[in-house]
C-alpha cells in the first residue's frame, strides 16, 4: 500500500513572499542577494516537497520527493526495525516513529489515507516488531 503526505505550504509561502520582498527592499545592499537568492530557491523547492511511504512484503520504503524527483529514499526490512512508537501530536493528529537499527528514524505523520496507522500496526504485529503507545495515543484510538 502507498501513502502520501504534503508539506504545510502556507508558512512556506509567507517565507517566500518575505524573501522576495526583502530582495526589492535591500537594493542598496547587494551582499544580501548572496543570502536571499539561495534562501528563496530553497523555500520554493520545499513548497513542492512530498513524502511517500510504501508498505510491501515486509519492507517499509520512505521517500522524500520534489515534484517526482526522489531526493531521499530509504528502504528498511522488518528485521532492521528496532521498534515503532505511536504518539499523539497536537490535538488530534497521530505520529509513528519508526526506530531503525542503522540510519535515520522515520517520523510518519500527516499521511493520507488515515488507514496508515492501522496498516503500520498490522505490519508490526505480523513481523513481531516491538510497539509502544503513549497514553495520549490510546485516548485518540478510543475516540476513533
Amino acid at each position: 500500500m502507498s501513502y502520501l503526505a504534503k508539506t504545510k505550504r502556507v508558512v512556506q509561502l509567507l517565507f517566500l513572499i518575505f524573501a522576495v520582498r526583502s530582495m526589492f527592499t535591500y537594493t542598496d545592499y547587494p551582499v544580501m542577494y548572496y543570502f536571499l537568492i539561495p534562501f528563496s530557491i530553497f523555500i520554493l523547492a520545499t513548497i513542492f516537497m512530498n513524502f511517500k511511504l510504501k508498505i510491501v512484503n515486509g519492507f517499509l520504503t520512505f521517500q522524500i520527493l520534489i515534484f517526482t524527483f526522489a531526493v531521499y529514499k530509504k528502504q528498511v526490512n522488518h528485521s532492521q526495525i528496532e521498534s515503532m512508537k505511536f504518539k499523539r501530536i497536537g490535538w488530534g493528529k497521530k505520529r509513528v516513529i519508526v526506530k531503525n537499527n542503522h540510519g535515520f528514524n522515520f517520523r510518519i505523520s500527516n499521511f493520507y489515507p488515515e488507514e496508515i496507522y492501522k496498516d503500520l500496526m498490522d505490519f508490526a504485529n505480523e513481523y513481531n516488531v516491538p510497539i509502544s503507545k503513549t497514553k495520549d495515543y490510546l485516548i485518540l484510538e478510543k475516540l476513533n
